[in-house]
């Protein structure tokens, strides 16, 4: 009976120390710069591609959830645990795709900083008024995030200024300060990084949520290969 107690003891501390997932940490973020003893590397812009990211999904209906993401030329699939006791994220099974980027000293050093299982234990600090997550692996290696896609000098700035609103929306929601055109198109994800609205054209100044369910939505506008995310809750 002794022995029936203890591995019971066992099981609830290692749910208390890997629980749920965080839920401030799940869905889309964009990268916005790594910084590696000092030193600052921001997304080459529009070199292979731009929109760097990583999706945290709340998945685990049976095993451990998933993690996906782009960097500037690969694609890539992971396992994670969260440690509910020092808030860090245990990046496992890392998985790149491997393209060959040529020219690209970015892409191998960010993989690598995903990939290398001795150090991608990362400590994750949320800043929810800020939308940034910063990520700090066991070698010092920070990665900062955040839920818009970092605005360069080459981004318009009528792609960086759109609004949405009324936010929290009941039906319609507006975009204003941003000229519509026909190559600007929209998908709408979950808090989770699913789309639940695909990539369509965007025709009109308000798109119509009314037959989403309560909650909170990212709005990314595209628009020659400009990108600009925004948050929206609906009610």
């Amino acid at each position: 009976m002794k022995k029936i107690y203890t591995s019971i003891l066992v099981l609830f501390l290692s749910y208390s120390t890997y629980g749920q997932t965080d839920p401030d940490l799940l869905g889309q973020w964009y990268l916005h710069y790594m910084e590696i003893n000092g030193t600052r590397t921001y997304v080459p812009p529009f070199t292979h591609n731009p929109t760097v990211f990583i999706t945290f999904n709340n998945n685990a209906s049976s095993g451990l959830p998933t993690s996906q993401g782009d960097s500037s030329c690969n694609h890539f699939i992971a396992e994670y645990e969260v440690n509910n006791t020092n808030t860090s994220v245990n990046l496992t099974s890392v998985i790149p795709t491997l393209t060959l980027c040529m020219g690209d000293t970015f892409e191998p050093t960010y993989i690598s900083i995903l990939t290398n299982t001795t150090t991608n234990v990362f400590d994750y600090t949320v800043d929810i008024p800020e939308e940034s997550l910063t990520m700090i692996d066991l070698s010092g290696k920070k990665l900062v995030y955040g839920r818009q896609v970092l605005s360069t000098e080459k981004h318009t700035s009528s792609l960086n200024s759109l609004k949405l609103y009324p936010n929290p929306v009941k039906k319609e929601l507006f975009i204003t300060d941003f000229p519509i055109s026909t190559n600007t198109s929209y998908t709408i994800y979950n808090l989770t990084g699913n789309s639940i609205i695909s990539e369509k054209k965007l025709i009109e100044n308000h798109i119509n949520v009314n037959a989403l369910k309560a909650g909170v939505y990212f709005l990314k506008v595209t628009q020659n290969n400009k990108i600009s995310m925004k948050k929206f809750i609906k009610i």
